[in-house]
């Protein structure tokens, strides 16, 4: 019933953090980059992972752990497993987001400083 990557801490959330970064460069760098919300982060994340509960997969393991269950209770314990994972997902998709907010704030702070220690460097 795993992952097939543990999304909280996965390079997911970082390609997405320099996705978000190279999509808003010009609106950090003129400070009006709004940092987006939890809910629309997710939805971010969510284009890039793989999210997918494998039902064949957990069926298959379920019949060879418990060949004596009925098809009616390996069907219930199938359903019980995939709400477990969905709320197992859900769970780990909010911390990857936060993560993945993480993420930006330390690339868009990184940026900035760079830029400002070049504009020290150069212009000054």
């Amino acid at each position: 019933m795993a992952f097939k990557e543990d999304i909280r801490y996965s390079a997911s959330v970082k390609r997405c953090a320099k996705q978000i970064v190279k999509e808003f460069f010009e609106d950090i760098l003129i400070g009006e980059f709004k940092m987006p919300s939890q809910t629309q982060m997710e939805s971010y994340l969510l284009e890039n992972i793989d999210s997918g509960f494998d039902e064949y997969q957990a069926l298959k393991k379920i019949q060879c752990s418990h060949p004596e269950w009925s098809q009616e209770r390996i069907a219930d314990e199938l359903e019980k497993q995939k709400r477990r994972y969905e709320k197992e997902f859900q769970h780990n998709l909010k911390v990857a987001a936060q993560n993945a907010i993480n993420e930006v704030e330390n690339l868009a702070g990184n940026l900035k400083d760079t830029i400002k220690a070049w504009k020290i460097k150069n212009l000054e």
